[in-house]
């Protein structure tokens, strides 16, 4: 009697675990499947080291904006569009097509605020979001300055190493055509001269082609860095080792693009960055 007891409890376990079993697996079936968004730019979860600059928001900033427009760059379109894409591509008009290619896509995204992008553009949404408040000031200061003028990376630049304490450092390879003149008047006044402009204090100088393990000590010691090359054709920002800029010949999406071309935001290891040939970075100062 016992034994037959025994069995129909064990019958009844197995039932009941079974039924279990099948209530969960309902539960998995009818539960919602979200679309998972791919992190193309890990956001940074470090302490921040610098005094009145906030590195991590500075590149969580930049990590927002690139993975919005990763993730819809290959099968959407991203609100992000490069300001020489729309001069050179978006403006134009297909064959038996009654409106431009902006047109068309500016009706995809269905009147969202679209947002064009250019190299400082991109670099300054970093240094908005690392300043904080602060930056109201730096903008007071670039108006006293240069008045209604765009900014650049050397004006920016100045402001940083004047106001703020910031240090610069000058990237130089013997194939740039200001190298002589950079030599010579880091060894004058230990400054980097921009064309009619404020000069920028420099802390030291390095050969692109000869110093490339004492660049990447000093920039992995630092999570930002502000960057432009040869008198400011060109601004970026360093997150370590790597310099991050935008392609301002970048499309909103890949159906956009033209053949070979590069996607609005490139990431490139610093000593393997061959544009220009000559470069300021200037570093916050640190806690």
């Amino acid at each position: 009697m016992k034994k037959v007891i025994f069995i129909l409890l064990s019958l009844i376990f197995i039932c009941s675990s079974c039924n279990q079993k099948i209530k969960n697996k309902e539960v998995l079936k009818n539960k919602p499947i979200i679309d998972s968004i791919k992190v193309f730019t890990k956001k940074s979860s470090l302490p921040n080291e610098y005094i009145n600059f906030n590195s991590p928001s500075a590149i969580n900033k930049i990590a927002k904006i690139e993975n919005e427009y990763f993730n819809n760059y290959t099968s959407k379109i991203s609100k992000y569009y490069g300001t020489q894409w729309y001069n050179y591509i978006g403006q134009s008009i297909a064959e038996n097509d009654s409106i431009s290619i902006f047109k068309k896509y500016s009706l995809e995204k269905n009147n969202i605020k679209l947002d064009s992008m250019h190299c400082t553009i991109y670099a300054i949404e970093a240094l908005k979001a690392g300043f904080g408040e602060e930056f109201k000031k730096i903008n007071e200061k670039h108006t006293n300055i240069w008045s209604d003028r765009e900014y650049a990376g050397w004006s920016i630049g100045y402001i940083l190493t004047k106001f703020y304490n910031w240090k610069a450092y000058l990237f130089i390879s013997k194939s740039s055509k200001e190298y002589t003149a950079c030599l010579k008047n880091y060894k004058k006044d230990k400054k980097y001269h921009v064309w009619k402009q404020p000069n920028i204090p420099l802390e030291n100088f390095f050969d692109m082609d000869t110093d490339k393990e004492k660049i990447n000590i000093l920039l992995k010691e630092n999570e930002f860095g502000w960057g432009f090359s040869n008198q400011g054709w060109h601004t970026w920002i360093t997150r370590f080792n790597y310099l991050k800029e935008c392609n301002w010949l970048g499309a909103p999406a890949r159906k956009y693009d033209s053949p070979n071309s590069k996607p609005l935001f490139i990431k490139t290891k610093f000593t393997n960055f061959y544009d220009y040939n000559s470069h300021i970075i200037i570093f916050p100062p640190k806690k």
